[in-house]
């Protein structure tokens, strides 16, 4: 475990009463009107969901690693306040873009803010060849003062390939058409966004990416003949056709 001494006593002692409870995956502390995020193994009840979800030791692992490298290169993600074999305690960054995107008493200003950030904040990371491996919009977080910050690594790429990197940005913009349902202005604040800062070609190589797969259109538009929630289905043609602009 690291030195907790920097942790004040009311942190301490919630962390330490946290740890002696019954684990759970991410349980939230509230200490003296700040924030904090525990994070533990998951605890997969059956075989069939460790076969489907993966060695929950390794994915904490995976995630302390990737917080670490990012610190390191001062890229947007969590501080790690403490941590031990089977736990990582971290600062709050903010609400998820996709909680933000819901919330009522969000502004389009404030949306289209975190939206922004949050394409910037992955272009960062893929300037220094780093894939995130899963940039939805639920795994971005972002504060008016902060802007956005990246979280749960546990598919961290540090050394990725520029096809790891184009498949995260397709990730990030599919997951806002996933959210809003259909291409709006937040979609496309996002994308701007993305496509200035990217890595040169990036963009380009998304294009070629979702024209390869053209194929599956009609089947794609039959699914959604079948089934009109098929709301991830619906996303990826439009994206297609956004990205073909």
């Amino acid at each position: 475990m690291t030195d907790d001494s920097s942790l004040s006593p009311a942190l301490a002692q919630a962390l330490a009463a946290a740890l002696a409870s019954t684990p759970s995956r991410i349980l939230p502390l509230s200490v003296e009107g700040r924030h904090y995020w525990l994070k533990r193994p998951e605890v997969h009840r059956t075989l069939i969901r460790r076969l489907q979800k993966g060695d929950p030791a390794r994915a904490l692992a995976a995630d302390r690693a990737g917080l670490k490298r990012m610190a390191a290169l001062g890229l947007p993600a969590p501080r790690v306040l403490a941590e031990g074999p089977d736990f990582v305690l971290t600062e709050d960054v903010g609400p998820p873009v996709a909680t933000l995107l819901r919330d009522p008493g969000a502004t389009d200003a404030e949306r289209h803010a975190a939206l922004g950030d949050a394409a910037r904040a992955l272009a960062r990371l893929h300037h220094r060849g780093i894939a995130h491996g899963r940039p939805k919009i639920r795994d971005i977080c972002w504060q008016r003062d902060r802007g956005a910050t990246l979280i749960d690594f546990e598919l961290f790429n540090p050394a990725a390939d520029r096809a790891a990197l184009v498949r995260d940005a397709v990730l990030f913009l599919h997951s806002i058409l996933q959210q809003q349902r259909d291409r709006d202005a937040f979609f496309d604040t996002a994308a701007q966004a993305y496509r200035a800062e990217a890595p040169e070609g990036i963009w380009e190589k998304m294009q070629r990416r979702v024209d390869r797969v053209r194929w599956i259109a009609p089947l794609a538009r039959l699914v959604l003949w079948l089934q009109p929630k098929a709301h991830e289905v619906r996303a990826a043609l439009q994206l297609r056709r956004a990205l073909r602009e």
